[in-house]
């Protein structure tokens, strides 16, 4: 056993575990014979095994994360043999309770609706909005990777900028099943997208995973709306059932009496459980429509890379999931409406 943690020694077996002494120890050292080694801070103390009442093992330091309940079970379940403990060895709560008050400390932070992340407490609030600050960072980070490196490889690839604005790619092909805008078609075409790179190296390769990304993420951003619109529907019963129940307490009964008091609750939950419901909803749109301008920054690289097919093909992506989920407006599109009229054209004079 390696850990650390106290030991109590009784002379003998038959004295009450109240005069049980402790010690603190760094090992205990078993050597399958009559006698046990606890190695201690100030030398080794070797004993008869009988004289080994119990020992506890404890934590050396506190988790620097308590996220979820999981996390926070370790804790409980140490708390509890720790409390265990030093209740049946009295002697030993002067070396177990202050670690014991820590424990139950950082317990109730959690249970009051806290997190601790990399060593400090927050609210969960505040460790979601760290955590996607620094995905912004990350994805930016990323992204100007990403351009760099087209940038600089773009300009090698003659075939590239001679190529006919409407010959076939072997991007384009890949992207071809997306012809029918829904899920099972960017299914096939994340699937075609990996083979593709599998294959491929330097610009061409990066230039098909970050498409590649932005398509799986596009269509679990409209995923993810459909089924809070879904959602939203019981959560919508629920604040009629909530508002009904208002109605009910402000009905005066057998005896005339109204229950204000019940009334204001149910009214509040009624109010809470929409705006919940709508603050849940409204995120997904914003999702979405974010999903839908990082596409349309991916499809203004491939327009200057002159892959005009697979321009064509994800201009269309965009617009049936603009048209179909936000208002004229909303979103607009930064390739000019002339260019994509002029790819089409070609597009179909070529077939």
């Amino acid at each position: 056993m390696q850990a650390a943690g106290v030991a109590v020694l009784k002379e003998w077996n038959f004295h009450r575990d109240s005069t049980a002494m402790p010690v603190v120890y760094l090992r205990i050292i078993d050597s399958h014979g009559p006698y046990l080694r606890i190695v201690t801070r100030r030398g080794n103390l070797d004993i008869s095994r009988s004289k080994l009442a119990a020992y506890i093992e404890v934590p050396d330091s506190l988790p620097s994360q308590i996220m979820e309940e999981e996390d926070a079970s370790s804790l409980r379940a140490d708390l509890g043999a720790i409390k265990g403990f030093s209740s049946r060895y009295p002697r030993s709560a002067f070396l177990l309770d202050p670690l014991a008050d820590a424990l139950a400390k950082h317990l109730a932070r959690f249970d009051a609706g806290q997190v601790r992340f990399e060593g400090k407490w927050m609210g969960r609030n505040d460790l979601d909005a760290l955590l996607a600050n620094r995905q912004r960072k990350a994805t930016l980070a990323r992204q100007r990777e990403i351009e760099q490196v087209i940038a600089s490889e773009a300009q090698e690839e003659v075939t590239i900028r001679d190529r006919l604005p409407s010959s076939r790619t072997e991007l384009s092909s890949a992207l071809s099943p997306l012809i029918n805008h829904d899920i099972e078609s960017a299914r096939m075409a994340l699937q075609n997208l990996t083979s593709l790179a599998s294959s491929q190296t330097g610009a061409a390769k990066v230039r098909t995973e970050r498409v590649q990304t932005v398509i799986r993420n596009l269509f679990v951003a409209e995923y993810r709306l459909a089924r809070q619109v879904f959602f939203n529907s019981a959560t919508r019963a629920e604040a009629v059932h909530h508002e009904r129940s208002a109605n009910q307490w402000l009905t005066p009964n057998a005896f005339g009496t109204v229950r204000t008091d019940e009334a204001r609750i149910s009214s509040a939950k009624a109010e809470e459980t929409n705006r919940r419901a709508s603050q849940q909803l409204q995120a997904c749109r914003t999702a979405l429509l974010d999903q839908l301008h990082e596409t349309d920054v991916v499809i203004g690289d491939l327009y200057q890379l002159r892959e005009h097919r697979a321009v064509l093909i994800l201009a269309e992506v965009v617009a049936a999931k603009a048209s179909q989920e936000f208002s004229p407006g909303e979103f607009t599109s930064s390739l000019p409406p002339q260019a994509l009229a002029a790819i089409r054209a070609e597009s179909s004079s070529r077939k």
